[in-house]
């Protein structure tokens, strides 16, 4: 590919804000808190979105060199090369990428708000409790999942106490917010008009926010701490049981 063609390219992706993928023959030069040069070779070049930048090598799953999000990029020819300059000013910081050559410029722009899940999404969490309603509590027995409630929407698990109560459970998979707690009162009340009778309301969430203490209190929702790395734990030893018993 021409360096005239691939830096029309590359200025293209920069100004739409794109993720940008080089790969061609490249030298690296760093200068800021260290130095580092990195002679000639075939590498993958990524420029991100944010502005961050990658500098990969054909072997490893690291980046031998790279530049944070936030980073400003110029790109312009020099002799018979093209040079792409990545700069921050706080702490000073320059990466400084030269292509002899320039095999492929692609660039993209990706959508991806999904939320990382290490262990357990929400959906595996209200598994795990209809698979072992005791990470709830003792005599916890579970009616219903994704039960619906008018217009408020739907219950994540329904179900009775030991004593007959009826209860409705929240699940989140991080710490549960004010919103949360107000979320799963009006499925209480959506219930209690429904039904006749007041559920216990209970979140279970690793944890709380400090701003959602006073709602726990104010609407006298219960918390069980419940995490994902618990419910994993809890599918995982169900899977090998069944795998046993096949």
């Amino acid at each position: 590919m021409r360096l005239e063609e691939a830096s029309e390219k590359i200025r293209a992706g920069l100004r739409e804000h794109a993720l940008i993928i080089v790969v061609g023959l490249m030298e690296v030069a760093y200068e800021g808190r260290a130095a580092s040069v990195l002679g000639p070779g075939e590498r993958l070049l990524i420029i991100k979105q944010d502005g961050s930048i990658l500098v990969h090598r054909p072997l490893g799953y690291e980046p031998v060199n790279w530049q944070p999000p936030g980073s400003r990029v110029d790109v312009y020819l020099m002799d018979d090369s093209l040079v792409i300059e990545a700069r921050r000013i706080s702490p000073q910081e320059i990466l400084r990428i030269t292509f002899h050559e320039i095999y492929d410029v692609h660039s993209f722009k990706l959508r991806d708000s999904a939320e990382f899940a290490m262990y357990a999404t929400e959906e595996d969490m209200k598994k795990a409790i209809l698979l072992e309603p005791s990470i709830i509590e003792s005599g916890f027995k579970p009616i219903e999942d994704e039960r619906r409630v008018g217009e408020s929407g739907f219950i994540d698990v329904f179900g009775v106490d030991s004593k007959g109560n009826l209860v409705v459970i929240e699940i989140k998979r991080r710490n549960a917010t004010a919103a949360d707690i107000k979320q799963l009162i009006n499925y209480v009340n959506g219930i209690e008009r429904e039904l006749g009778r007041k559920p216990r309301a209970i979140i279970a969430a690793p944890g709380i926010q400090k701003s959602a203490v006073k709602e726990l209190k104010v609407y006298g929702v219960e918390f069980k701490c419940l995490t994902p790395k618990r419910c994993h734990e809890i599918l995982r030893k169900k899977s090998g049981l069944e795998r046993f018993l096949d």
